[in-house]
């Protein structure tokens, strides 16, 4: 996570964007609860883009919802008193209900990690911007899970020009973002 923060805050020089509701997270939930604190929203919601944003969970009073999906489908929630994650993103391809959180089996810190990526992506993939240089590619995060247990996110970067590469293995997406 020092990485990554000193990756988007200090050489990219992203602005920090609070949170509202930041105290719905509890200290025992550490990863999650300093994520807030030096990460903040990363990007602003829109409608566009899944989105950080807690709230309690309505349906399991015990789990805190921190990510939501761009069009409000689903939820990534936190187990108040343990890092353990909960999705209902199941609930679009199975017969299951909305209300139907399942366990995720993978840590908090890789979830969040993804999550930033993905947003950081998504945030700056409209950029018209062209390299000044032919790309110099390195691996950030490769094979990583999100919202559900595939492993699906891979990201690669070049710092000289500040250019992010999203690669998503069920989408068969694969494309590259300038951060400016």
């Amino acid at each position: 996570m020092n990485e990554l923060h000193n990756l988007l805050f200090n050489v990219w020089k992203l602005p920090f964007i609070g949170l509202e509701n930041d105290n719905l997270i509890s200290k025992t939930n550490s990863i999650l609860f300093n994520y807030v604190k030096d990460f903040g929203a990363l990007i602003e919601k829109n409608n566009n883009q899944d989105h950080f944003e807690i709230s309690q969970n309505s349906s399991e009073l015990e789990l805190t919802n921190f990510i939501t999906e761009n069009s409000g489908n689903w939820n990534i929630a936190v187990d108040k008193k343990m890092d353990n994650l909960y999705s209902n993103e199941h609930w679009l391809y199975t017969e299951s209900d909305f209300s139907d959180f399942k366990k995720l089996n993978f840590g908090i810190e890789e979830c969040l990690i993804s999550f930033s990526l993905q947003e950081l992506y998504f945030e700056h993939c409209e950029n018209k911007t062209k390299p000044n240089s032919e790309l110099n590619l390195k691996p950030l995060w490769i094979n990583k899970r999100y919202s559900s247990n595939e492993k699906t996110h891979s990201f690669y970067y070049d710092l000289e020009n500040k250019a992010l590469k999203f690669s998503h293995s069920e989408n068969n997406f694969d494309r590259i973002a300038f951060i400016r």
